[in-house]
């Protein structure tokens, strides 16, 4: 006989499946149970988290050319260079929060749904309950570790593994590095902008300007490569549990009838 989830050949004496853990006998799918398909979810979620990487790196990028852009206007004495680069460095800021809220919200309905189908795969065994694929990530403080277990748990028993994933450990410490590290940079740059003279009346007011916006250029690329690595791992993790996950579903879907007089392939 053969596991009905992955297909590997099992013994009668068998308990559960060797292989993807599933029991001996059951099928890939509790039948009734709600199970959704992440292709599409994890397909947008993806795109959006690429989005929100790419608006990291813009910021880093706009580092650099502001600070050409204050070093001109230094050697020219131009405020109005002065205003337009801090202008342009507020609308970035302000873009680069679309793509991270829409990824955030997709990347947690994924979460959710990833989390309830276990609830229908025999043999899987999550150890928090659905809710905490939503919750986890909205509580404070809670969400400096359920998010790591609750996709821990996903990754396990989608990907048919006893440990947790190294990709899963990439993805969340990158993760936590790079909130914090974008919170702190947030704070003080906003404090050292704050400290700027607004009316330039000399070289040494242009200066600072210079100075602020090379202190926050290693911060910006450090920022940037963390939210590229936490990007790529999750996107790795939502396109592999994704497959693995529409595959089992897939197997759990009944056959359509074949009626009279209906062509039947391969006949």
């Amino acid at each position: 006989m053969s596991c009905q989830t992955c297909h590997a050949e099992m013994t009668p004496a068998t308990v559960e499946c060797a292989v993807c853990g599933t029991p001996t006998g059951a099928p890939a799918v509790v039948p009734g149970a709600r199970t959704y398909r992440l292709g599409g979810v994890g397909r947008a979620a993806s795109i959006l988290i690429g989005l929100a990487v790419v608006a990291d790196l813009l910021i880093a990028v706009w580092t650099i050319v502001g600070g050409q852009l204050v070093q001109r206007a230094m050697r020219d004495l131009d405020p109005d260079a002065i205003n337009v680069a801090a202008l342009v460095s507020a609308l970035v800021d302000l873009v680069s929060v679309v793509p991270f809220i829409a990824a955030a919200v997709l990347v947690i309905v994924w979460c959710y749904r990833a989390r309830v189908n276990l609830d229908a795969f025999p043999g899987a065994t999550p150890t928090l309950r659905r809710g905490w694929a939503v919750a986890g990530w909205l509580v404070p403080f809670v969400n400096l570790v359920v998010p790591a277990r609750v996709m821990a748990n996903i990754a396990r028993d989608s990907l048919w593994r006893s440990d947790t994933p190294t990709l899963v450990r990439i993805w969340f410490g990158s993760w936590l590095v790079y909130l914090f590290a974008d919170q702190g940079l947030t704070r003080s740059g906003n404090r050292d902008f704050d400290a700027l003279p607004s009316t330039l009346y000399g070289p040494g007011d242009y200066q600072m300007y210079v100075d602020y916006y090379s202190s926050a250029l290693v911060p910006s690329l450090l920022v940037a490569a963390l939210s590229a690595v936490a990007g790529v791992s999750m996107v790795l993790l939502i396109n592999r549990v994704s497959t693995a996950q529409d595959t089992r579903t897939g197997r759990g879907v009944p056959a359509a009838p074949v009626m009279p007089g209906m062509p039947v392939a391969g006949a």
